[in-house]
């Protein structure tokens, strides 16, 4: 018995027949002649060595070897079914895993408002949120840990891809009860001498505001440093002092603080990595346009 070249149209030929009974139906169902389903029978019986088929009064009778080959049969194309149930739901993006990472600028407002939507649509996609600094997001997205990364800072990376978002820039926040909250938009003159909360002296933000206000001629209060731009959204609500963020945790900082435009404009950069070596898959490639459009609602709405 030669099996070794059974080919998946014999058994598809085969399989028709015991469901259908016939040589015409089956040969319907699966768009061939009836000479054509009888070729791939009489092959696929040559290639087992046995009979699969008896006719009686004029109709085909499986024979009980034939039963025993079509149980495995039916095992295998349930195997089959699911693995092309599993490709449509692929597909349609209805099945699978994203893995995104951010910086905590982004990862603590926008990326959860944004999966949250994102998970509604698609539902049967897991979806991991790392939050981490900028470097680290480029390094888990440069080692395929993760599929997408958001950075609220440029990092130049041989391994990833860096697309730059939406010009953006740094709102002024103080506290919703100070002197200048009631001014619709504010300069560096008019935070001169006001205790100033700043990110630290490492950070690139932390140079382009020192710069603003040393080209001002203006002097400030540097009374605190913090890190993550929460952090300063919470020092400010506080009472510690004034501060210059980005516009993301600007926009979702409003009940806590007074959020107000300021000149001169301090340019704050945000950018999508992904990995430069990989496909980006379709789920990664859905996601990252609605991150776009997010950002650049929450842009244009502090315009």
């Amino acid at each position: 018995m030669d099996t070794t070249a059974l080919k998946i149209r014999q058994i598809e030929a085969f399989r028709a027949v015991m469901l259908r009974r016939t040589v015409t139906s089956a040969a319907e169902s699966l768009h061939v002649s009836q000479p054509a389903v009888s070729r791939l029978l009489a092959d696929l019986e040559s290639r087992v060595g046995f009979v699969l088929f008896e006719r009686q009064q004029g109709r085909l009778v499986p024979t009980a070897e034939a039963r025993v080959l079509f149980e495995e049969v039916e095992r295998a194309f349930v195997g089959m079914d699911r693995i092309t149930l599993a490709a449509q739901q692929i597909r349609a993006m209805r099945r699978g895993s994203l893995r995104v990472a951010g910086s905590p600028a982004v990862a603590l407002d926008l990326l959860p408002a944004v999966i949250a939507r994102f998970a509604e649509r698609h539902a049967g996609i897991d979806v991991s949120l790392l939050a981490h600094s900028a470097t680290t997001v480029v390094e888990k997205v440069a080692s395929g840990q993760c599929d997408v990364g958001l950075i609220a800072e440029p990092i130049p990376h041989p391994a990833v891809r860096s697309e730059r978002l939406s010009n953006a820039v740094m709102r002024c926040i103080v506290p919703r009860k100070h002197r200048l909250a009631r001014r619709a938009s504010l300069r560096a003159a008019d935070l001169r001498g006001e205790r100033f909360i700043s990110f630290p002296q490492s950070f690139d933000a932390r140079s382009a505001i020192d710069r603003v206000f040393v080209e001002a001629g203006v002097s400030r209060d540097l009374v605190i440093e913090a890190q993550l731009s929460q952090a300063i959204v919470a020092l400010v609500a506080n009472g510690a002092g004034v501060a210059l963020i980005d516009p993301v945790t600007a926009a979702y900082a409003r009940e806590r603080v007074a959020v107000r435009r300021f000149t001169p404009e301090v340019p704050d950069h945000f950018c999508i990595v992904t990995n430069a070596a990989q496909p980006m898959p379709v789920v990664a490639e859905a996601f990252c346009v609605d991150v776009r459009e997010a950002f650049e609602r929450v842009v244009k709405a502090d315009r």
